[in-house]
């Protein structure tokens, strides 16, 4: 019956997406086009930080979804800071609910919304992983960012050092798509520099995590996992 189920919700879900495939299609591309966009979020005054809110949370879940454009139309319609938190607080919350849910719901709800293959090459590198590790996992492009979010639930690492890792990393993330969505392609020097020194740092941070920090570990007080710092 479970399978049944399943099946004839694929189905009905297949229908309604070629029954209703051109405003779908519209909704594609206004999220694609940042010029768009970023138009509309402005005619809804004080209500266009809570549609960006829910538009970055959701791309969390639905890969079709731009997170890049939308962290970059927060700067441009909102300042370099203004749009800086609103896309950091939206990713870390975004980021907190897949943790969450994967932590609840395990490998089955995680598969859902993220490729099997790619879940089961990324839990093997996260076995032991601690707080650096997620940081730079959420920076870096060689990770698929959001899909860390689900291998941390599925991992051992305790909900508080994820949430750590989270507002790290994405804080970094969101550093780097502000001087775009500000400046564009006039990005002055010293932001040139700057987002080089940022990346540099990541990129350095990682090395050592890797070399020096993935040869220790501790034991979480009170628990009997055993995390990398």
């Amino acid at each position: 019956m479970k399978k049944i189920l399943t099946v004839v919700s694929v189905i009905v879900v297949l229908v309604l997406l070629w029954i209703f495939r051109q405003p779908v299609l519209a909704a594609l591309a206004w999220i694609s086009n940042r010029e768009a966009l970023a138009a509309s979020v402005q005619h809804l005054e004080i209500w266009g930080p809570v549609v960006l809110f829910i538009l970055l949370v959701l791309q969390v879940f639905l890969a079709f979804i731009p997170g890049q454009a939308l962290m970059v139309t927060c700067a441009y319609l909102y300042g370099f800071w203004g749009g800086w938190f609103i896309a950091w607080f939206s990713l870390v919350a975004g980021g907190e609910a897949a943790f969450l849910l994967a932590r609840r719901y395990g490998r089955p709800f995680a598969e859902r919304w993220i490729d099997t293959e790619t879940l089961s090459r990324w839990d093997k590198t996260a076995i032991g992983q601690g707080i650096v590790f997620y940081t730079f996992s959420l920076v870096l492009p060689i990770f698929p960012n959001d899909a860390m979010c689900y291998v941390g639930g599925l991992a051992n690492i305790t909900p508080r050092r994820f949430l750590l890792a989270n507002m790290l990393g994405r804080g970094i993330a969101c550093l780097l798509s502000s001087f775009v969505g500000v400046f564009g392609s006039q990005i002055p020097l010293w932001g040139w520099a700057l987002a080089a020194v940022i990346v540099l740092a990541v990129c350095v941070g990682w090395l050592i995590n890797k070399r020096y920090f993935s040869k220790g570990s501790e034991i979480v007080k009170g628990e009997s996992n055993v995390y990398v710092c």
